[in-house]
């Protein structure tokens, strides 16, 4: 009996294992626990709320969290996809459009990829450009790019409705990603460093993972009655 649950605790193990290190490839930023206007800065370096991780990962300034109307929060967009805030590149005082640039700075470096969810109300001709770069705040060399055009051309009510998922790969070590665009008017959220796709886990990967707890707990619990 007691070599059995042993089985299955280990089978157990063993799948939560399989499953975690594909779900998590990457270190994923998801900004639980930052409020309404927080500057993010050091919220992943040392300064975020008791279970954030320290990545040695530092935002520029301009860099703000902001929540869903529809989780409690502030922003007119749609929840994130797991239900966490969003962060944004404010102008200040500034008009909103204007173009701005915020920096993440990766201080111990990664490389792979990068991925991230956004929601973006861009005006006509506007976009996004996205640079990883070799060296800290922007420097060095350019080691990948990327364009984000509009994706709520269509919405109305709440005013940024989608959220879409962009990833890039690159070669080399990064320190750096310069986010430059229209201001208050892009939402990033659940950033993936070091991998092109997101450590998020699928529904479908936890709906496996749940299933197979039930199933190994009740074939445990009924091996117990029968030899116990």
């Amino acid at each position: 009996m007691m070599r059995s649950l042993s089985s299955a605790l280990v089978l157990l193990v063993l799948l939560f294992v399989s499953i975690s290190a594909h779900a998590n490839s990457g270190e994923l930023l998801s900004f639980q626990g930052i409020q309404d206007m927080q500057a993010v800065g050091n919220f992943y370096n040392g300064a975020g709320i008791s279970i954030t991780p320290n990545y040695g990962i530092s935002f520029s300034s301009n860099f703000f969290g902001l929540r869903s109307v529809f989780n409690g929060g502030s922003g007119n967009f749609s929840a994130t996809p797991v239900g966490n805030p969003a962060i944004f590149i404010s102008n200040g005082s500034g008009p909103n459009g204007a173009i701005v640039m915020g920096t993440m700075n990766v201080a111990p470096g990664f490389s792979n990829g990068l991925n991230f969810f956004y929601t973006a109300g861009f005006a006509t001709n506007q976009a996004e450009t996205i640079t990883v770069w070799s060296g800290a705040n922007g420097t060095g060399t350019v080691l990948a790019t990327m364009t984000l055009s509009n994706n709520n051309s269509a919405c109305s009510a709440p005013l940024y409705c989608n959220w879409s998922n962009a990833g890039l790969s690159f070669s080399g070590t990064a320190h750096s990603v310069t986010f430059s665009g229209p201001a208050n008017e892009l939402g990033l959220a659940d950033i993936t460093v070091g991998s092109s796709t997101s450590a998020v886990p699928e529904p479908g990967t936890m709906y496996l993972f749940g299933s197979g707890l039930l199933a190994i707990s009740l074939g445990s619990v009924r091996r117990y009655f029968r030899l116990g």
